[in-house]
């Protein structure tokens, strides 16, 4: 694919219009795609931050930006947070993009989770449909992997109710215990937040208090051991493309929560299962375009257990670790694509080539998105250099050799701690065993809380 196909797209979505980004904190946006934008050329970009994150900043001659202060208890509740303060902008908000947007004719460039059409009077550029989202709610994904005519395992969707649940799950443990994710009644949820692992009955009480009071329905499941991934497609007009399998660092607690801790593409799946997850996301984005006239991106997640690839969640939007399998091609300018095929832009995309495209890509260029998200304030990023010695990790002195990092900076629960494990990781490898021993080194240095964490069996090889 020639390096510069997209550019028209891309031209004819920003090309003499001024731009407001939002949906991240201010660090997340990346001083290189902001020039990119420029040089396709927006006549001007303003940022609206869900704070200031951490890591470095982009440089304000790119663009003009707000940071909204967004204080939560956990991402789930930031992310709702924002959502609300999206929806209906403050009267501070309101008088800046006035002054910088007096004829209110920017254009909002959608983003993942957020499904609204206008925001301050100005239109959103891609934005999500309501039934897309609706997809998200853990008790009724099970429709689509029936649609889509694929094996599932067996699960009972009950009432959040002590005897539904107990029942639920003596019914489906087959020694392991069983999974249990609540509704979406508060609205979206992920990151394995209203999910809880049931090994025992005293893992019960606990989860029963939580389901009654946040959930009217919940979905119970065996528990699978193995490899938790996710798969990405993304739907076209008449065809489904694939990306290829992507770890994902949902950890083990010693209570019944998990701890989710991002992702990874060294992981490589036997190629039999690879060319099999594949196969499914396909699948999927077709029965997604037969039941809701679906466009753009999904992510299906799941476990590669010993019988192969079971799903366990649907996405209908880009997932964040798609900041892994497309970040390798800037030469692909992912979120114009995904936007204009949700405004059902014409355009001679070329499916085929750019699945080969950021395929190939992801393959020869190994990421990883380690992070952990805890309660102590921090104020400003700090970063300290990892390496490894006598089989295990410790931070260095200033004029050693680096093998790994460990940046810890704010966010909006309190603050936020990134692992980079290059020089860690080779293309092939488990990166949970890695991410934990980083997340825990970090924890000792920063006292931030984290506790023990635990990774998954690989148990298909």
């Amino acid at each position: 694919m020639e390096p510069d196909h997209y550019d028209a797209l891309v031209r004819s979505q920003v090309a003499g219009r001024k731009l407001i980004l939002t949906g991240a904190p201010l660090a997340a946006f990346d001083s290189s795609f902001l020039q990119r934008l420029h040089d396709h050329g927006a006549t001007g970009i303003f940022i609206i931050a869900d704070g200031v994150g951490t890591g470095e900043l982009p440089s304000p001659e790119l663009a003009q930006r707000i940071v909204l202060p967004n204080r939560a208890k956990s991402i789930i509740d930031e992310i709702r947070r924002f959502r609300r303060k999206l929806a209906r902008p403050s009267k501070r908000l309101r008088e800046r993009l006035d002054q910088w947007d007096p004829e209110r004719k920017a254009l909002v460039m959608g983003v993942s989770f957020y499904s609204m059409s206008r925001l301050a009077g100005r239109k959103v550029l891609g934005a999500r449909r309501p039934e897309w989202e609706a997809l998200e709610d853990k008790v009724v994904i099970d429709e689509v992997w029936d649609t889509a005519g694929l094996d599932r395992e067996p699960v009972f969707v009950v009432a959040a109710q002590a005897s539904a649940l107990r029942k639920a799950a003596r019914n489906l443990d087959r020694g392991d215990g069983t999974v249990w994710a609540g509704d979406a009644r508060e609205g979206f949820n992920g990151g394995a937040e209203y999910a809880r692992w049931i090994r025992t009955k005293d893992d019960q009480p606990e989860a029963i208090s939580f389901f009654t009071e946040h959930c009217d329905m919940v979905r119970v499941m065996p528990f699978l051991e193995g490899i938790p991934c996710s798969i990405h497609g993304m739907v076209f007009p008449e065809t489904t493309i694939a990306f290829r399998p992507c770890e994902l660092l949902t950890l083990r607690t010693t209570s019944s929560r998990f701890f989710y801790a991002g992702f990874s593409s060294y992981w490589d799946p036997p190629e039999g299962d690879r060319k099999m997850m594949r196969e499914f996301a396909k699948k999927v984005g077709e029965a997604l375009r037969a039941m809701v006239d679906y466009r753009g991106t999904f992510t299906v997640d799941g476990v590669l257990t010993v019988d192969g690839f079971r799903p366990t969640e649907l996405n209908a939007r880009a997932g964040a670790a798609l900041s892994v399998l497309t970040g390798p091609s800037p030469q692909i300018p992912f979120g114009n694509i995904q936007r204009a095929l949700i405004e059902r832009q014409d355009y001679d995309y070329r499916p085929e080539e750019l699945e080969t495209a950021l395929v190939t890509a992801a393959d020869e260029n190994r990421r990883a998105g380690i992070h952990a998200i805890v309660s102590r304030h921090q104020e400003k990023s700090e970063q300290l250099g990892v390496m490894a010695h006598a089989g295990a990790l410790r931070l260095v002195d200033k004029d050693e050799r680096t093998t790994a990092s460990l940046t810890f900076g704010p966010g909006a629960v309190g603050g936020f701690l990134r692992a980079d494990p290059t020089g860690l990781l080779e293309a092939g490898d488990t990166a949970a065993p890695v991410a934990c021993e980083l997340l825990a080194l970090g924890d000792s240095h920063w006292q931030l809380g984290i506790g023990e964490l635990l990774p998954p069996k690989p148990i298909r090889l």
